[in-house]
């Protein structure tokens, strides 16, 4: 596939949570519990419902539940593919560890190491996605909306980030664009801001797995809850410090040679304290 994307794209199609418990991702676990799995036994474990699934007369998931549930989770570090089977790195264990036990008031132990993981995450990678986009796109995605949120009051809607911050290609470009939304937002415009890069009339549904995952799963802030998008993600104050902090790390924008590779340094950029049990 041909390097040409010049913007953010909204081509993740599932929404990663963690929490709230109970709207979890129902995939999360069957993900993070196959080590070692092959696709078909990845795919065999998923949640199904024929009834909901469009295929009465059909009795296993669409493979493209596989693929879209790998491209989400791959996106932060917690597994990859290589030779037909799955990995779960070490944030991936970490993650499913605490799947269990992961509350609103003890989540900012987890937080805080997926925090250095996502200032890791390149939107120019080796991985299926990734790979799409052109050379001159030196973005870090989730640092940069941490960034703009620190920012901007604490705070950025859907259609701040669909016209203003999907569109930057460098950290010069992210410093641009917040200016620019401040004055957009200033004259109660944010038409100013320039045409959308993701359209129609699903696009807040493309717009919020973007979100989720820079929030690790809605750990680092919450979802803005069924808002559309004139509302505002905000950073919520019991987790603003992790967030200022891992906004800080420098990176320098790295060509990697495989998936595998890439996949394994976000995770350990989570700098996860040894698992001596």
């Amino acid at each position: 596939m041909p390097a040409n994307l010049r913007v953010w794209t909204g081509s993740l199609h599932l929404t990663f949570r963690l929490l709230p418990v109970e709207s979890r991702s129902p995939n999360m676990e069957p993900f993070l519990e196959s080590d070692g799995c092959t696709r078909d036994e990845v795919l065999g474990k998923l949640p199904y419902d024929s009834a909901r699934s469009g295929r009465p007369d059909s009795t296993r998931p669409d493979p493209k539940r596989y693929r879209d549930g790998k491209q989400v989770y791959q996106s932060v570090g917690l597994l990859y593919e290589e030779g037909g089977r799955v990995h779960v790195t070490d944030l991936g264990a970490a993650t499913r560890r605490w799947l269990p036990i992961i509350n609103e008031k003890n989540c900012l132990i987890l937080a805080r190491h997926a925090a250095y993981a996502l200032a890791a995450c390149q939107l120019r990678n080796p991985t299926g996605a990734g790979s799409r986009f052109h050379q001159t796109m030196e973005v870090f995605p989730f640092q940069f909306i941490w960034r703009a949120m620190l920012s901007l009051d604490r705070r950025i809607s859907s259609e701040e980030l669909n016209r203003g911050i999907f569109k930057v290609r460098n950290e010069m470009e992210l410093m641009e664009a917040i200016e620019r939304i401040a004055a957009a937002r200033g004259a109660g415009d944010p038409a100013r801001l320039g045409d959308e890069v993701v359209t129609g009339a699903a696009k807040n549904d493309r717009i919020i797995p973007w979100m989720s995952l820079a929030s690790f799963g809605w750990t680092l802030f919450p979802d803005k809850r069924g808002s559309d998008e004139t509302g505002y993600y905000e950073l919520a104050a019991q987790t603003l410090h992790i967030v200022r902090e891992a906004s800080r790390i420098h990176r320098r924008h790295r060509e990697f040679t495989s998936t595998k590779e890439y996949v394994e340094h976000i995770s350990r950029c989570a700098a996860l304290p040894r698992d001596v049990r």
